[in-house]
């Protein structure tokens, strides 16, 4: 089965299923910048006295199309389910109804649609700016975690030492992308789609460490010298207030600890 085939099955199986009201294509396949890695990401539209059963019924409904070597719901409680075929082929499914649809027409392609309700969908996703808070509460797990680097080194765990970068690094790609404030966060798997060419230079350069003290410190350093000065400037442009005990208190923990300066 090829993901084309997954895709006519799925919808095949939408059609004849009573209990569905509409199936959508969405993720860079429904915007159609998909290419031959992405997944599926499928947004279905269940008849509300229907959904909770079908929300029950997920897995067994994937599996009579495809059976998945892989099913998972991503988050309790919420109908979104990830799987993995035999093949290799990855889908995700959303299980909604029609008054929580809060798609775009230009980002969701409709494969069952027979009541028209992508055509009640706004053209294209509402536009927003990045958020005050979720930029400061970003800074404070940065500053956070680089203040738990004199652990790792003083307990020579350096194993840990390299994790703690890869958080770091995680903690700078996430403010990046709150500076474009995108719509949607972007799929974890393609970057490019939101980050600029510089951006993804600036990550790229950053090290990634052996598991040794002057490498985890290095590193760590890096990241605080990549991360410290944009995110400052963004709080600055958007009168956030800036946690200074909190950046104040991990420069002292290091220098006292370490005997070094996190970069400005």
């Amino acid at each position: 089965m090829t993901r084309d085939d997954l895709i006519e099955a799925v919808r095949e199986a939408a059609d004849a299923d009573p209990r569905v009201v509409a199936l959508f294509l969405s993720g860079s396949l429904g915007a159609g910048d998909g290419d031959r890695w992405s997944d599926c990401d499928f947004v279905l539209v269940a008849a509300p006295e229907a959904h909770a059963t079908f929300v029950e019924q997920a897995r067994d409904w994937i599996a009579g199309i495809c059976a998945p070597v892989l099913w998972r719901q991503v988050y309790p409680g919420v109908p979104l389910f990830l799987a993995v075929t035999q093949a290799w082929l990855r889908l995700d499914l959303t299980v909604t109804v029609p008054s929580h649809l809060n798609g775009a027409r230009a980002t969701w392609r409709p494969l069952f649609d027979p009541q028209g309700l992508h055509d009640r969908l706004p053209k294209h996703p509402p536009s927003r700016s990045p958020g005050p808070d979720k930029m400061v509460a970003i800074t404070e797990e940065f500053l956070r975690s680089l203040g738990l680097l004199p652990l790792s080194i003083g307990r020579e765990e350096f194993v840990v030492g390299v994790t703690g970068v890869g958080h770091l690094r995680a903690q700078l790609i996430a403010l990046l992308i709150e500076g474009h404030a995108p719509p949607s966060p972007p799929g974890a798997l393609r970057l490019s789609r939101v980050l600029d060419a510089e951006e993804i230079a600036l990550i790229e350069s950053l090290p990634c460490p052996a598991a040794n003290r002057e490498a985890v410190i290095a590193a760590s350093m890096a990241c605080a010298a990549a991360f410290l000065p944009r995110a400052r400037g963004i709080a600055q442009q958007l009168g956030a207030t800036w946690p200074e005990a909190l950046e104040a208190a991990a420069r002292a923990h290091i220098r006292r600890e370490l005997g070094i300066e996190i970069p400005r």
